[in-house]
């Protein structure tokens, strides 16, 4: 998938479970990329590094169709 620069994206921003392949919807941010909606995510919502480190932003599956 291919970002552009210019916009945002909305990301959906899931925590994996430790030791447990899943994984908890936490809700919605934006972002240029991936990294930068988790980035936002983890700031905005004052969380620690280790628990950050569980955390994953997504493309929502229903807009790809």
């Amino acid at each position: 998938m291919v970002f552009h620069g210019d916009y945002e994206v909305e990301f959906e921003i899931y925590e994996k479970t430790e030791g447990d392949w899943r994984s908890k919807f936490l809700g919605h941010m934006v972002g240029v990329n991936p990294e930068d909606a988790k980035a936002r995510w983890v700031e905005t919502h004052e969380t620690s590094l280790e628990r950050a480190k569980l955390l994953d932003a997504l493309y929502p599956c229903e807009e790809w169709k």
